[in-house]
């Protein structure tokens, strides 16, 4: 019978940093083309 596998801070940890790297890029495209935006707008008003 195998022991039961328990995960510990350092799977979670890693967990963490894996969904940072993947959701990390959209969100500074996202506030970048947000920026340029209201740059766009602040210069044309």
């Amino acid at each position: 019978m195998q022991p039961e596998l328990k995960p510990d801070w350092k799977d979670f940890l890693a967990l963490v940093i894996a969904a940072y790297q993947l959701l990390l890029p959209p969100l500074l495209a996202l506030f970048g083309v947000l920026a340029l935006v209201l740059l766009v707008l602040k210069i044309i008003f």
